[in-house]
């Protein structure tokens, strides 16, 4: 092969590789492009929630129920005073109502959420105390019964509405026998409720406080039913009835509420686990020992032997979910 022919085929050659070179290095940038636009154009998010440090007692849940219960009780007595056209007394329950209900928001435990999203080469973040939105209310029966106003309501509001458009909801209850596992308070929706219904009362205007009052009854109780709760809440139930029982000097109908308080203790025993059974078994052998010899015990001494089952079961509810 003649020099200028080598020179030709390796001028093709060369000219070949340079082509394939630029094909090559145009597909990397474009990838390379996509892949910068893509990251660009990703969005990532990340939350961190802090509990809060302080966790409350049994105790300290029982002297949030109170103040719920005594929420719906000034609740009521404000709806009962505007029916009487007693508007002083009707803005002297809000008032305390709402007095609860800043103790309320003040001391519950919440969580801090820190929020952290970036995207475009922007970031933002945020940190939030966030409160529990709802608090129980217990039954006890040396307390002003709040309930039964509130479902006597729940029927009212309901009435006009045919059965079949019905949601279903759970078995509301006043006293013990009835089905439910849990009451619970929406402390946001009565905490704006009251406020409004304050507001709207100093206006002059009582047939809207009345009907925001309503909805504190309405929608802010809420009622819910869980197999697996309600046996601790029956035995909650019969506790204190057995501790009111004794104190009005029924010795047998407080025993009779004990062995129902043993006998809810059973049922939860069939559904918790092999680790809460043992406890489960002792707490119904503490119980049926004073039970058996209830004669021996004067209220104060039986109220604290009540109080620390009540605090143990409080303590099962709350773990039980």
């Amino acid at each position: 092969m003649k020099m200028d022919q080598v020179a030709k085929h390796a001028l093709a050659i060369d000219n070949r590789l340079s082509f394939t070179t630029a094909i090559v290095g145009g597909v990397v940038g474009a990838v390379l492009f996509v892949a910068g636009a893509q990251a660009a154009d990703a969005i990532t998010s990340k939350v961190d929630v802090t509990p809060a440090a302080n966790k409350f007692t049994a105790a300290d849940w029982r002297a949030v129920s109170l103040s719920a219960s005594r929420i719906l009780m000034h609740v009521d007595e404000a709806l009962d005073a505007l029916a009487e056209k007693k508007n002083d007394q009707a803005l002297a329950n809000i008032e305390k109502g709402t007095t609860l209900t800043n103790i309320l928001n003040g001391v519950v435990p919440g969580a801090t959420v820190k929020t952290e999203i970036t995207g475009a080469g922007i970031t933002y973040k945020d940190e939030t105390r966030v409160k529990p939105k709802f608090v129980p209310i217990y039954r006890e029966y040396d307390m002003v019964d709040t309930i039964s106003p509130v479902t006597a309501q729940k029927q009212i509001s309901h009435a006009d509405t045919s059965a079949s458009t019905k949601a279903p909801r759970a078995p509301e209850f006043s006293y013990v026998g009835l089905d439910y596992s849990d009451v619970k308070l929406d402390l946001r929706l009565a905490h704006r409720d009251l406020l409004a219904a304050q507001d709207l009362l100093k206006a002059g205007d009582t047939a809207a406080a009345k009907l925001v009052l309503q909805d504190i009854e309405n929608n802010g109780v809420i009622f819910e039913f869980s197999a697996t709760r309600m046996p601790l809440a029956r035995a909650m139930d019969n506790l204190r009835l057995a501790e009111s029982e004794l104190k009005n000097n029924h010795p047998d109908q407080a025993k009779a509420a004990l062995g129902a308080a043993t006998d809810a203790l059973k049922n939860y025993e069939t559904v918790t686990g092999d680790s809460r059974a043992k406890e489960v078994k002792q707490l119904q052998e503490q119980i049926n020992e004073v039970a058996n010899n209830i004669g021996r015990y004067n209220p104060e001494s039986f109220s604290k032997k009540v109080s620390e089952w009540w605090d143990k079961v409080v303590d099962w509810l709350d773990k039980a979910g």
